[in-house]
């Protein structure tokens, strides 16, 4: 969510409608809410469209939503004023641009590029923490996403590798006398599609594919992946994340 330009309108609102069949914020809130109880103020860094943002606000909490992407920005604040939610302020910047306060809790969920140099990003995240700090990533290196380990060698004839991992930032704080608590939370995250040309253009867009050459290969594929159900195509996902968490001026 960090990296400018990544994340268009059309991706964007991809993701908002993964949401409608995700489990992660019910996941990530279970874990969140009951050690947040002293927490009245969050930053969300890499809110995205606000799918932590919209549920931390449902439950009181005020939450300063930062996102270097205008296109998710947009669709949090479409949300916000559809919901009549009020304590969500969305704020366009990227995280080493931008001009924050301290917050009561920083959180930060599923933002791999943000964590490419953990100390860094952690120890500022500390810094603006009043109370405690949550992160969230990937706990599956091997994991699939969007089928990539069945797709890279099928179309480009190469494994596609490990995905990044939440161990590398576990060390990084263990480093910096940081010893956190780690949860594990296991969530679908099926990706709806109204029919397969939407999907093969959801694939070609996330892989980079501009020409042709592949669009037979990959239309079979998917047809005979995705799940039919309701008038809807599926793309089936299930995921496992860690919650890091913890609260400053205490040992976990």
């Amino acid at each position: 969510m960090q990296i400018k330009g990544f994340w268009n309108r059309h991706k964007a609102e991809w993701y908002q409608k993964g949401l409608e069949h995700s489990g992660f914020p019910k996941a990530a809130m279970g874990v969140i809410l009951p050690r947040a109880e002293r927490c009245k103020s969050f930053l969300d860094v890499g809110s995205g469209c606000g799918s932590l943002a919209i549920p931390l606000a449902k439950a009181g909490k005020t939450v300063t939503a930062l996102d270097a992407s205008g296109a998710m920005i947009n669709i949090l604040n479409e949300e916000v004023k559809k919901l009549k939610l009020k304590g969500i302020k969305p704020l366009v910047s990227e995280w080493d641009k931008a001009e924050l306060k301290a917050h009561d809790a920083v959180l930060c969920a599923n933002v791999p590029t943000l964590l490419s140099e953990p100390e860094k990003t952690i120890k500022r995240m500390d810094s603006l923490a009043r109370k405690a700090v949550f992160i969230i990533e990937n706990a599956d290196p091997k994991g699939d996403k969007f089928y990539y380990n069945e797709l890279y060698p099928l179309l480009f004839n190469k494994p596609f590798g490990e995905r990044a991992d939440y161990f590398r930032t576990y060390s990084a704080l263990h480093s910096l006398g940081i010893y956190a608590n780690v949860e594990i939370i296991e969530y679908d995250f099926d990706q709806p599609f109204a029919d397969l040309d939407e999907a093969m253009e959801f694939w070609k867009e996330y892989i980079g594919i501009v020409t042709g050459e592949h669009d037979r290969k990959l239309r079979d594929f998917l047809d005979k992946k995705l799940v039919r159900k309701k008038g809807t195509l599926l793309a089936k996902f299930h995921k496992k994340s860690a919650v890091m968490w913890w609260v400053k001026g205490k040992k976990a």
